[in-house]
């Protein structure tokens, strides 16, 4: 892995960039939600091309580190507390902890309301919070793809299953040999129509296993605004994670 140097303007002066030479046809710039900054270029490409791509590429980094530094951090895992909030589907939840005989949680539109006869233990608290969460986010990403899977099945694609798992890179793949998707459990904090943007183009992999001009073309027609959707899940979700 090569590191270059590159200096902006205040408060972030002099950033690091990780250089990837690969076997690509395309020069990739990318600022993650955590502020790394990637450079991806072609074998062969000189060190002096680099530097001033990267000169030329200045504005556009800091206004990019800028962005994403006045985007709160969302916890991942809220810390299960009466008063707290957590993210579900795009809107911030207040979650309540009441003493109870027994174990249960009930969702308003406003809050969370977690039952339990051992509040004191931190951790039966959070394992309760995450397997209800678990099991909601799955049955709306399941009835997401049921509304969606349409697009597709006229072109003769069979309805592929679908996994939801904890994922730190990615907010969903799919497999065209299993007939699956996987989607990224933290996909639950997102707004709706984000999570729609997701569930189509992994169903339109399907079609288009590649990210070429035939699949883009396609998520065009069917979701226009496509890429707004995923400047917001980009950069106002969770930070940290990239799709």
């Amino acid at each position: 892995m090569e590191i270059k140097k590159l200096s902006l303007v205040k408060p972030w002066d002099a950033v690091e960039v990780i250089i990837e030479r690969k076997k690509v046809k395309k020069v990739r710039l990318r600022v993650l939600p955590n502020c790394v900054i990637k450079l991806s270029v072609p074998l062969g490409v000189s060190d002096e091309w680099i530097d001033c791509y990267l000169i030329s590429k200045k504005k556009w980094v800091e206004k990019s580190l800028d962005d994403f530094k006045r985007t709160e951090a969302t916890e991942l895992e809220p810390r299960i507390n009466s008063g707290v909030s957590t993210w579900i589907l795009g809107r911030q939840i207040r979650i309540i902890v009441k003493q109870a005989k027994i174990y249960k949680i009930e969702q308003t539109e406003e809050t969370v309301c977690i039952q339990s006869p051992a509040i004191e233990d931190k951790r039966s608290l959070q394992k309760q919070f995450e397997s209800w969460c678990q099991k909601q986010c799955k049955l709306y990403f399941q009835s997401t793809v049921d509304r969606l899977y349409p697009i597709i099945a006229k072109h003769g694609i069979d309805k592929p299953t679908l996994q939801v798992r904890k994922m730190k890179t990615l907010w969903g793949s799919c497999s065209n040999v299993h007939s699956k998707i996987s989607l990224n459990y933290y996909l639950y904090k997102a707004p709706p129509f984000c999570i729609d943007y997701v569930v189509l183009h992994e169903l339109i992999h399907f079609l288009f296993p590649k990210h070429n001009q035939d699949f883009y073309e396609f998520l065009t027609v069917h979701m226009p605004d496509w890429q707004e959707r995923k400047r917001i899940l980009d950069y106002e979700i969770v930070k940290g994670l990239q799709y």
